[in-house]
Formats: structure tokens, C-alpha cells, sequence
């Protein structure tokens, strides 16, 4: 029977890999030999657990309710080390994780050298990409999103939500007029972010009156990226919204103003981890989890203190309405 059991295990990661040749190399085996051990549970069936063709390979219906009764077994194996390993005071090990670039420059790469110092004994091995990765192929341990998620076979787990915000630079408002109401965005020069699904429409709603504004802008440079959108704005070339993780930063030392923040975004935006298993997270991927939601709620506090340091003195800031 432990021939068996062994033989179910490989098959799992030949559907999961999608591939003799892919689950080969992850198991450290020759591919003629996973192809024989699942002709060896098919011979010990009696039926066909997969239908090969010369690019895909597809489950039959009996495959199908088998893959999940051995995909259950392999998790509680997994679960079973999980726990041994979740009594340790410490994690080690590699974390394959992806994001889009600007949550990785902006918030992301900052919190992993922190959670690096408190777990000296992780390591990372991080992609940073706009595209979606597919992170069983590519054999990722942890994929970090921001926005609604598709419908897929994964898991995910919210870690917290962001907002963007109105943000123009000092120098840009002291040479432009007054900005009181709304109205007023939209006689500026426009950073916009064409990544964003309407990057010429924002749509506003008052944070105590509920009273809610789609307005029209007028923009002076577009650019796919966050990362720029931020630095143009910086540079005073026009007004544009940014996500808050993106700018606590800049609004706290006064490079940058949150205009108008009686007015917010319409929505949240919400940041997920999203994993192939929940079943067989390691537990250094668990803490990681929630270190990342701490400091999403730890950024949030920061977000909402109405104080700027500088030059040694503690400065209120002036309020915009």
C-alpha cells in the first residue's frame, strides 16, 4: 500500500504541474518514471485517470474524483508537518512571491526587509510584474494583488484595503489657484494612470455628507505606471490620485498635499495574498500573511494622524475643505 500512496502524491503534482515533464523535474525523478507510476494506478484502477495529448494533459471523470481524494491525502501529509513546524519560534526557508511593480516598490519591499529582521533565516526570491503570473506553473508560494480578484481555483485572504488619493505637490498648488470644491480638479493638469480600468474619470463621494461626483479631467501626461504617475506629480507637473500605501510617506513630510480630503475615492480597493493551498502553507508563509496585514493596518493609523514633523517641531496641518 505505500507504493500506493507514493504513486497517488506524484500523480497529484502531474496534474498540478500539468505535465509528466514539469512534474519530473519537481519530484527529481525521470519522466519515464512518473509516466509508470500512473500507468501503475491506472493498471491497479482499471481506468484511464488522464487523457494525453502532445501539448495538454486532461483529467477523465474518474481522474477527477480521484485527483481530489489524492490531493486530500497529500494536504493532510502537508498538515502534518505544517504543525511541527508552526510550534518552531522561528521560520526558514525560501518565499517565491510576485506583485505588480508599484505595490512592490512602493509598500511591499520595505515590509519584507523588516519581516527579514525579525526571521533572519527567510529568504525571499521576489518577481515583480504588472502580469498576472500563474503561480502553480511558475511555482510561486505567495502572490500579493491589489484590486477585485478574478474567479480562480485559489485561494486568497484580504490583508487590507487601499484608497487613492487626490495629491498634488506644494509647489504645484502655491503657482495654480485656490483649490476649494471639487469643480476645481478639473481645470488642472492631470497626472493619470492608464493601468487604472477609467484613468480620465474620478469618481469622488463626500466623506460626511455622502454626496458622490463623477468628474471629467484633463490630462498633461498619462503613464502606465504608478511609480511615475507619483514622480511627475512630485516634480509639480500636474495633480493625479496615487494609491495611500504609495504616499504616507511624502504626506507626512510634506512633499506632497492631500487635496480635498473631505472628498475620497468612490470605493476601496482591496489587497489580497492570494496561494495555491490553503492546506499546505508553510508557516513561514502564514507569518509572513500576517505580518503584511499588520502593517496594512499599522499604515492605516499612520495614514490617519494629522501631524507633520519638521525641522524638530511638530506642525498641524492646515486643513482643506
Amino acid at each position: 500500500m505505500l507504493k500506493e500512496l507514493y504513486r497517488m502524491a506524484v500523480f497529484v503534482q502531474v496534474v498540478e504541474h500539468g505535465s509528466f515533464s514539469k512534474a519530473a523535474v519537481a519530484l527529481g525523478l525521470g519522466k519515464s518514471v512518473v509516466s509508470a507510476h500512473v500507468a501503475a494506478l491506472e493498471s491497479r484502477l482499471g481506468t484511464q485517470l488522464l487523457t494525453r495529448s502532445t501539448r495538454a494533459l486532461s483529467l477523465t471523470q474518474e481522474g477527477a474524483s480521484f485527483y481530489e481524494n489524492c490531493r486530500s491525502m497529500v494536504a493532510a501529509g502537508e498538515s502534518a508537518f505544517a504543525v511541527v513546524e508552526s510550534s518552531r519560534a522561528s521560520a526558514s526557508g525560501t518565499i517565491r512571491l510576485t506583485s505588480s511593480y508599484n505595490f512592490g516598490v512602493s509598500f511591499l519591499i520595505a515590509k519584507l526587509a523588516k519581516f527579514k529582521q525579525i526571521h533572519p533565516d527567510v529568504s525571499f526570491d521576489m518577481v515583480l510584474e504588472d502580469s498576472v503570473s500563474n503561480l502553480i506553473e511558475e511555482r510561486f508560494d505567495l502572490a500579493v494583488r491589489v484590486g477585485r480578484l478574478p474567479d480562480t481555483s485559489l485561494f486568497a485572504t484580504t490583508l487590507g484595503t487601499c484608497r487613492m488619493l487626490v495629491c498634488a505637490s506644494p509647489e504645484f498648488l502655491s503657482t495654480n489657484a485656490r483649490i476649494t470644491k471639487p469643480d476645481d480638479l478639473v481645470k488642472l493638469p492631470w497626472v493619470t494612470i492608464t493601468a487604472l480600468p477609467h484613468p480620465e474619470t474620478l469618481n469622488l463621494v463626500h466623506g460626511k455628507t455622502g454626496q458622490r461626483l463623477t468628474l471629467r479631467l484633463h490630462s498633461a501626461v498619462k503613464t502606465h505606471a504608478g511609480i511615475a504617475a507619483r514622480e511627475f506629480i512630485r516634480a509639480g507637473v500636474g495633480a493625479g490620485i496615487l494609491p495611500d500605501y504609495a504616499v504616507t510617506g511624502d504626506l507626512l513630510r510634506g512633499e506632497l498635499v492631500h487635496v480635498l480630503p473631505a472628498w475620497n475615492e468612490a470605493f476601496e480597493r482591496p489587497i489580497s495574498a492570494v496561494f495555491p493551498s490553503r492546506d499546505r502553507l508553510p508557516t513561514r508563509v502564514r507569518l509572513l500573511i500576517d505580518f503584511l496585514r499588520k502593517s496594512l493596518d499599522d499604515e492605516k493609523a499612520i495614514q490617519g494622524a494629522t501631524v507633520i514633523a519638521r525641522n524638530g517641531r511638530v506642525k498641524r496641518q492646515a486643513p482643506r475643505s
